[in-house]
């Protein structure tokens, strides 16, 4: 999809905006990571291919914006710096909506993920118009399962998605205009 077509997103301390073909190295860094990796989908095992996934990856984030919402690029807003990824994604084989992000490990611990997080549901519920949005990660994910929590998603149990063990989260539109987000 045209950059000029996939909406920029601010917050207080960040942006939220279209990947570009200017992002793949700083893309490739993050994926190259195993700290970063080791909870994402492949984990450490794809880390030797970071380039490769971040050229295919980047294509698929902005392909995926055809929906009317995917995974923006996150900068720092004061320093332009490459923060990582955040949005929304369609889950393979189901009509499920995810809320996901990654970030680099030296803007971990500043509450970027709960930010970032916070800014992609907004979008989902209240531009998009979606009734729920989902989130899974590995059950040792623990810093992740608590943004989830922090943004309001509610634990729903352990299940099982392609062959892992994942904790899955959830929020429905009533419970985000609840909170007072809206």
């Amino acid at each position: 999809m045209p950059e000029s077509r996939i909406p920029t997103v601010t917050t207080d301390r960040l942006t939220l905006r279209a990947f570009t073909p200017a992002d793949r190295e700083a893309y490739a860094a993050l994926r190259a990571d195993p700290d970063v990796v080791r909870y994402l989908p492949g984990g450490e095992a794809l880390v030797p291919f970071a380039a490769e996934i971040a050229d295919s990856r980047i294509k698929s984030f902005r392909d995926g914006w055809a929906r009317g919402y995917g995974v923006w690029a996150v900068e720092e807003t004061a320093t332009g710096a490459f923060v990582g990824q955040a949005g929304l994604a369609s889950l393979e084989r189901s009509s499920e909506v995810e809320v996901l992000y990654a970030l680099g490990r030296s803007f971990w611990g500043r509450g970027y993920a709960r930010e970032a997080a916070t800014a992609a549901l907004r979008f989902g519920f209240e531009t998009v118009g979606l009734d729920r949005i989902v989130a899974f990660v590995v059950p040792e994910n623990t810093a992740s399962a608590r943004v989830l929590e922090a943004v309001g998603l509610r634990s729903i149990g352990d299940t099982d998605y392609n062959g892992f063990t994942v904790r899955g989260f959830r929020i429905e539109a009533e419970d985000w205009q609840a909170r007072g987000q809206a």
